[in-house]
């Protein structure tokens, strides 16, 4: 829960649906590495999160834009 909320604090989130809620919020850990979490599951405001791969083009865009903020 603390990654989901320090990635909306640093603004770290996908442009907001019809509803105002982002699709996805990006975040890094003390370790420096990267996850996502994506809208889905039993309500419109559930999120499920998971560690971006390192093949995955997304990692470097989400630890680049962490270091700005």
């Amino acid at each position: 829960m603390e990654l989901f909320r320090s990635g909306i604090l640093k603004g770290m989130i996908s442009s907001p649906d019809s509803d105002g809620l982002p699709k996805y919020v990006w975040a890094v850990d003390g370790f420096g590495e990267a996850y996502e979490a994506k809208r889905g599951g039993k309500t419109p405001h559930d999120y499920h999160g998971y560690r971006l791969n390192e093949s995955d083009p997304q990692r470097g865009v989400v630890l680049s834009e962490w270091k700005k903020r």
